[in-house]
């Protein structure tokens, strides 16, 4: 009787003293940033499904998200351990993150960039690398019927594909640059009452 008692007071001890599973852990999420349009998102689950073309069967990513919070963003959350992003309207998204290991209260510098402006530059490297492709192809037909003396000269491709060269060049230019400095990037700022140092992502 005596062991069975003993048993049965030692079984919920342990029980108590197991570690918790990160996933019941909560963070407290702050977010610095001067635009009022920034929100905070979670990754709830991602898939793959399959859809028809032209050419055949494709594959496709699907990602289901929802919305944390958004500016002004003081919140706490539990499940550290899943995928965050920072997007918004007019908001390239940031890449994804998580909140696991940067202790119980995290602050996050955000410097949104312009979703508008970056899919402007896709779009003109896109139209200028295409430019460039036209005017390299041009200027190989010229160059093959300059060595045919048979044929009259006709500079006709030589100007439209130096003028196609110089302007795909110039929307490279531009595009690349709207691209590359129109991304959103999010800091993990250092945090005075957990010690915790700050990371950039």
């Amino acid at each position: 009787m005596s062991l069975l008692l003993a048993l049965s007071l030692v079984a919920p001890t342990m029980l108590a003293q197991s570690p918790s599973s990160p996933r019941d852990e909560t963070v407290r999420v702050r977010i610095e940033t001067d635009s009022p349009e920034v929100s905070l998102f979670r990754i709830t689950s991602e898939g793959y499904g399959s859809v028809a073309t032209a050419g055949g069967a494709g594959t496709v990513g699907i990602i289901h998200y929802q919305r944390e919070c958004r500016m002004p963003c003081d919140v706490t959350l539990r499940d550290p351990t899943t995928d965050f992003f920072i997007a918004g309207s007019g908001i390239t998204p940031s890449r994804r993150f998580t909140l696991l290991d940067h202790g119980r209260d995290v602050s996050l510098q955000v410097d949104p960039g312009s979703s508008g402006l970056r899919f402007t530059g896709w779009v003109s490297t896109l139209m200028g690398v295409s430019l460039a492709i036209l005017g390299g192809t041009m200027m190989l037909i010229d160059s093959s019927s300059a060595e045919d003396s048979s044929l009259p000269e006709d500079k006709l491709f030589r100007k439209v594909g130096v003028g196609s060269l110089i302007g795909g060049g110039a929307l490279m230019v531009i595009g690349i640059p709207l691209i590359a400095f129109n991304g959103t990037d999010v800091k993990f700022a250092p945090n005075k009452l957990t010690g915790n140092q700050g990371m950039d992502l």
